[in-house]
């Protein structure tokens, strides 16, 4: 196991994974300001493909094959293949991974929700071609139905690497799917449109009907009927080294605030960490992060050993309700590890940091996190 990373490879990855969504937040800003065009322009061929049958959208349960996400914050749900982790780079995308954010080689999905400013899916999948297209390649558009909503999928799209991209709107909100690589192996173009599949015939806006995923199936006899309760929630994040190049122990303080600091006195002197999570900035390992039921102060419930070759750490099979994420650097081995030190992120303080996070039946809660700057840099 890698003792350190550095996030600039996450960054990297990141990059690749969250391209579709950065240029489609430039384009929305684009879009927002002018008027619809009289026609797009496409820089690529584009063919118009036969619609394929009409999506009957559910996610029904957990199984053997898959697995259930529920994300009632951007009103979806749908299932994937077992295998597969949920990463929450922000409030508004998922991405599906296998094993590890870090894996290169096997395909990812990510769903990025935004709103359509008043865009129509044809008006926004034009774009998409012109944006993402290149001259002389085809480009396949293939017209869907997602839940009873009209859907685009463009095929043969370019980026970091050859992707297929799905575009459909619903209450005012522009859900873009993508999914790459769609051109490598057999067996990773197979892996790929297994995973399509997976997620696109189970996509629906309706979570609420799925509260429950893991219910006993009704009996015939009312008395034998029970009511479970889904153990599907996650709670993960990062434990991170903010970084604040304050000059050596001994030295006057700079007469100016350096990069990456807050001038404010802390045990650490005029200036701390600013507890904002860049991309220069380290994963710290073996740091025990607490998890209890209730609001914090709470523990008792489970632990988690941080990580550095993933997310840092990940509590999985929860109930809907409220818990507490603590991490107590008094005691060993986040001593050892941490101190000395002070925590910047979620709030200023040398004792025990906590958040409290609420979760409905099947919620994934990412990005959690904990910002700790070093008296002393490793």
């Amino acid at each position: 196991m890698l003792t350190k990373i550095n996030l600039k490879n996450i960054a990297f990855l990141f990059l690749a994974l969250t391209l579709a969504a950065c240029a489609q937040a430039a384009r929305s800003e684009q879009l927002a300001n002018t008027s619809a065009p009289a026609g797009p322009v496409v820089t690529a061929v584009v063919t118009q493909a036969e619609p394929i049958n009409k999506i009957e959208a559910i996610c029904l349960r957990n199984s053997e094959e898959t697995q259930l996400l529920i994300n009632l914050a951007q009103g979806y749900c749908l299932q994937y293949p077992n295998g597969y982790d949920i990463v929450f780079p922000n409030e508004m995308e998922i991405m599906l991974v296998k094993r590890s954010i870090l894996n290169a080689e096997d395909p990812k999905f990510m769903i990025n929700v935004e709103p359509t400013n008043g865009k129509t899916v044809e008006q926004v999948a034009d774009q998409l071609a012109a944006d993402y297209g290149v001259p002389g390649l085809e480009v396949k558009r293939v017209p869907l139905e997602i839940d009873q909503e009209q859907a685009i999928m463009l095929d043969g799209l370019t980026g970091q690497d050859p992707n297929r991209q799905v575009v459909v709107i619903h209450n005012d909100r522009l859900y873009h799917m993508t999914i790459t690589p769609m051109e490598n192996s057999p067996d990773v173009l197979a892996q790929a449109e297994a995973l399509f599949n997976t997620v696109i015939q189970s996509f629906n806006f309706r979570p609420e009907t799925n509260l429950c995923p893991d219910c006993p199936p009704p009996s015939e006899n009312p008395e034998d009927q029970t009511q479970g309760e889904s153990a599907s929630a996650m709670i993960s994040g990062w434990v991170w080294n903010d970084q604040c190049d304050s000059g050596k122990d001994g030295q006057p303080a700079p007469a100016t605030t350096p990069a990456g600091c807050v001038e404010e006195d802390s045990p650490l002197g005029p200036y701390h960490a600013n507890g904002e999570l860049s991309t220069d900035e380290s994963l710290i390992e073996g740091v025990v992060v607490a998890l209890g039921e209730g609001e914090c102060p709470s523990t008792g419930l489970a632990e988690y050993s941080t990580i550095v070759t993933d997310l840092s750490y990940s509590f999985s099979g929860l109930k809907s309700g409220t818990y507490c994420v603590s991490i107590d650097p008094q005691r060993e081995p986040n001593f050892s590890i941490l101190r000395p030190g002070v925590w910047t992120y979620p709030a200023i303080t040398q004792d025990v940091i906590s958040t409290t996070v609420t979760l409905a039946e099947g919620e994934y809660k990412g990005m959690v996190n904990f910002g700790w700057d070093f008296q002393f840099q490793p």
